[in-house]
């Protein structure tokens, strides 16, 4: 296998084409589907654009987290005991969050881009993260006020 075949190109919403070896992006159910339905093999065309992978719903800023969540998750291995699984998963999550300082929307938006990635272990470690900050608060006021949610009668109608 050519060096130029074990790479996949994938654009973000932004326009941002990336260089993604094929083993980090087979840890996202949807490359993985993408290529097994419609480029069961990447095809030689005159069309640029036939073989970049487009990620309409992933930004660029996100999809850098992602590419470190499974270039983190790909160097670690694979854990025997499934409870080891999701610690280590959690860890690298907190690892990535500390890396960068994201927002909120931030969070939320990785999150969502596990969810369309289908990447399993960012979806359920991203979850798990809003249900920690969310535990930690002592109220429900503190939640409101933690992640700027209006009451009903707050809302402008």
């Amino acid at each position: 296998m050519s060096h130029q075949s074990e790479m996949l190109q994938m654009r973000t919403s932004d326009g941002v084409v990336f260089d993604v070896s094929l083993k980090v992006a087979q840890q996202m159910g949807l490359t993985h589907n993408w290529l097994q339905t419609e480029h069961g093999e990447l095809r030689s065309s005159d069309d640029d654009d036939a073989n970049i992978m487009p990620l309409d719903r992933v930004s660029s800023e996100i999809f850098k987290l992602v590419l470190n969540w499974c270039d983190a998750i790909q160097a670690s291995g694979q854990p025997a005991d499934p409870k080891n699984k999701l610690q280590q998963e959690r860890a690298i999550f907190k690892s990535i969050l500390g890396e960068s300082n994201p927002s909120d929307s931030t969070i939320f938006e990785l999150i969502m881009a596990a969810d369309y990635l289908n990447i399993e272990g960012l979806l359920e470690a991203g979850t798990q993260h809003v249900a920690d900050v969310i535990n930690g608060c002592d109220s429900v006021e503190a939640i409101r006020v933690r992640f700027n949610i209006k009451c009903d009668g707050e809302m402008d109608h």
